[in-house]
C-alpha cells in the first residue's frame, strides 16, 4: 500500500446539522429507481431555518439535475436558505442547463457540497461562479461517502471508458471453489457468509452488467442479480444485466435469466450453436480475440456501445486473470472466507500459479463481515483522489 500525506476532510469541521442534512442528500442520491450512469448519482436538499423545504435526486442522463428539482419543490422558501448537495453544482451546458445560475436566481445564501466535480475540466467552476455572486460555498461534508458513491464516474474521467470492478471470493488458501468433481449439482457454492453475500448483491445493483466466464456458467445455474438487496431502500431498484464470456460459443446452457449477454469471439460467427443460444434468450456480442480468447479491451469497447458503463466481473479466475493481465481492472474487491479447501479451483497455471498477474494497486479499506474479510484495492488512489476533490 502506498503511503500518502494528503489531507483528508474532517466531518468535525461541520455542524451536526450540516452532517444530518448532507446524510439526507446522500440518501436521496442512493435511493433511485435506475442507475444514472454515465452521469453520477446526485442528491440535494434545501433547508430553511432547520427544516427541509425541498428534495431532489438526479434520475439520469437528459433529465433534470438534483438541484433544480429540490429548488422547484422549495419555491420561494429557497430564498435565504442553505442548499446541501452531494456534488459541486455544474456551471457548464450539457444536455441540461447549468445549475449555478439557477441556484443564484433562487436566492440561496449558502451551499454545502460533499465534493468538487472530479472532472478536471470543470472542477471548481460551479463553486467559483456561486462565490463570485456572494454565496457562501463549503466543500467536504461527508466527502468520503460521496466519492465512494460516484467512484466509477471519478476513476474513468466521466466514463471516457467503461468502469470495471473485479469481485473475487476465496478460501484462506486462495481457492475460488471446490474442484468440479467435488461439487453436487449446479447450485452455487458459497465460501462466504450471508452478510458478505448481501454486500455483493448491493454492489451488483450499482453496475450495469455482471459478467462471468464460460467455466463458471457451466458449473453454476447463475442468476447474477441483486435479489438479496431487493428490499434495501438505499440502492438502485433496477436489476443489472447478466452475461458470460464464451469465445467459441460452446456453451448452450445459458444463465438462469430470461435474457442475457454472451460475449464471443469474431471467429464464432458461424458457430452451429448460435441459433440455440439466441433462442434461449442470449444476445450474442462478437468481440476481437487475443491469445487468451475474447480480448478484454475489445469486449469493453463493445459494452460501451451497448450503454453498459459499469461492469462487475464475478466468477472464473481465468476471466479475472485476462482482465488483470491487460490492465482493465479499476477496483478489486476480494472476500476471504475462514475455510481451507486444500484442493480446488485456483489461478490458471499460465498466470504463474497462485501469484496474481499484477500487484500495483492501492489498498482502500478492509471491512469485516462476520467471519469474512473484505479488502478493496483501487488502481487509482482513493485517498489521494479524496484530497483532490475537497479543496
Amino acid at each position: 500500500m502506498s503511503q500518502s500525506t494528503d489531507r483528508v476532510p474532517s466531518d468535525g469541521e461541520y455542524t451536526p446539522e450540516d452532517l444530518k442534512f448532507m446524510d439526507e442528500a446522500l440518501r436521496l442520491a442512493r435511493s433511485i429507481e435506475r442507475r444514472t450512469w454515465p452521469n453520477p448519482p446526485v442528491g440535494a436538499v434545501v433547508v430553511q431555518q432547520g427544516r427541509i423545504v425541498g428534495r431532489g435526486a438526479h434520475p439520469g442522463p437528459g433529465q433534470p439535475h438534483a438541484e433544480p428539482i429540490a429548488l422547484d419543490e422549495a419555491g420561494i422558501a429557497a430564498r435565504g436558505a442553505t442548499l446541501y448537495v452531494t456534488l459541486e453544482p455544474c456551471n457548464h451546458h450539457g444536455r441540461t442547463a447549468p445549475c449555478g445560475p439557477r441556484i443564484a436566481e433562487a436566492g440561496i445564501s449558502r451551499v454545502v457540497c460533499a465534493m468538487r466535480d472530479p472532472n478536471p475540466h470543470v472542477a471548481g467552476g460551479g463553486a467559483r461562479f456561486l462565490r463570485e455572486r456572494g454565496i457562501e460555498v463549503r466543500i467536504g461534508a461527508r466527502a468520503e461517502q460521496a466519492l465512494e458513491m460516484v467512484w466509477p464516474f471519478a476513476v474513468t474521467a466521466g466514463f471516457e471508458r467503461p468502469y470495471v470492478e473485479l469481485k473475487t471470493a476465496v478460501s484462506l488458501d486462495g481457492k475460488f471453489a471446490p474442484r468440479p468433481q467435488d461439487r453436487r449439482g449446479t447450485a452455487p457454492v458459497y465460501l462466504t457468509g450471508s452478510r458478505a453475500r448481501h454486500d455483493v448483491h448491493r454492489r451488483r445493483r450499482w453496475v450495469d452488467l455482471v459478467l462471468i466466464g464460460e467455466g463458471t456458467a457451466r458449473v453454476e445455474a447463475a442468476r447474477l442479480d441483486g435479489r438479496l438487496a431487493r428490499s434495501d431502500q438505499d440502492v438502485p431498484q433496477a436489476e443489472p444485466a447478466a452475461g458470460y464470456v464464451d469465445t467459441d460459443l460452446s456453451w448452450t446452457g445459458g444463465l438462469d435469466r430470461d435474457e442475457y449477454f454472451v460475449f464471443a469471439g469474431e471467429s464464432a460467427r458461424d458457430a452451429e450453436t448460435r441459433g440455440r443460444i439466441e433462442a434461449d434468450g442470449g444476445r450474442i456480442v462478437f468481440c476481437p480475440e487475443c491469445e487468451r480468447g475474447v480480448d478484454p479491451r475489445g469486449l469493453l469497447a463493445q459494452a460501451e456501445g451497448l450503454d453498459l458503463h459499469t461492469i462487475m466481473l464475478e466468477g472464473g479466475p481465468r476471466l479475472a486473470a485476462s482482465f488483470l493481465a491487460t490492465d482493465q481492472i479499476d477496483r478489486w474487491i476480494n472476500y476471504i472466507a475462514p475455510v481451507v479447501l486444500g484442493c480446488g479451483v485456483g489461478w490458471p497455471e499460465d498466470c504463474g500459479g497462485p501469484a496474481v498477474p499484477r500487484c500495483d494497486m492501492h489498498l482502500t479499506r478492509c471491512t469485516r463481515f462476520e467471519q469474512d474479510l473484505q479488502t478493496i484495492y483501487d488502481c487509482r488512489s482513493f485517498q489521494r483522489t479524496l484530497s483532490e476533490v475537497i479543496f
